[in-house]
């Protein structure tokens, strides 16, 4: 058996063969290892892409509720942006564990 696997390696095509394989694997620009990171990385962007759409969707979906809707305009103005109407008065409350 190791006599034939000497003889096997020994054959001049066999090891062009082989060194053509071990170039295409490791050496080449495309090679298996370069490969694998770029396929890591794109289903990386992969999954970027499909949260950012789904960030898109509903941010539209908001974008038409404040459009069509005054009050929750007024309210997320309120709420987020501490809007006041001229002539109001506010009063913010503390929590107990904040300090000022």
């Amino acid at each position: 058996m190791p006599g034939s696997i000497m003889r096997l390696l020994r054959n001049r095509y066999v090891l062009a063969g082989l060194a053509f394989v071990l170039w295409l694997l490791f050496l080449d620009e495309y090679n298996w290892i370069g490969q694998a990171k770029v396929r890591r990385e794109w289903r990386l962007l992969q999954k970027q892409k499909s949260f950012y759409d789904s960030s898109i969707q509903v941010m539209t979906r908001e974008k038409a509720a404040l459009e069509s809707d005054t009050l929750l305009l007024e309210r997320l103005a309120r709420e987020k942006y501490r809007m006041v109407k001229p002539g109001e008065s506010v009063f913010w409350l503390l929590d107990s564990g904040q300090a000022l």
